[in-house]
């Protein structure tokens, strides 16, 4: 499902829900009206890796290392 006009606060709350190696993908447009051009957006990513394509931007939770957890659970990927 993809969800248009949603806020900074609700990719937020959208990234912080993620459980680890999970992935979120929204617009590539969607990132620059929410993050223009500043390289210090990267900041606000909550424990995630961007990666970025043509048309998308996919942000994946990073998982812990196994010392410090258990076995993370089956990847799944969201679109926003």
């Amino acid at each position: 499902m993809e969800q248009r006009n949603f806020t900074l606060v609700e990719l937020e709350l959208r990234l912080d829900a993620l459980y680890e190696g999970a992935v979120l993908q929204i617009a590539h447009c969607d990132y620059e009206r929410l993050f223009g051009v500043n390289d210090v957006a990267m900041g606000r990513l909550h424990a995630c890796a961007a990666s970025f394509a043509d048309g998308a931007v996919l942000f994946r939770k990073k998982i812990q290392s196994a010392a410090r957890a258990g076995s993370p659970p089956p990847l799944k990927r969201t679109l926003l």
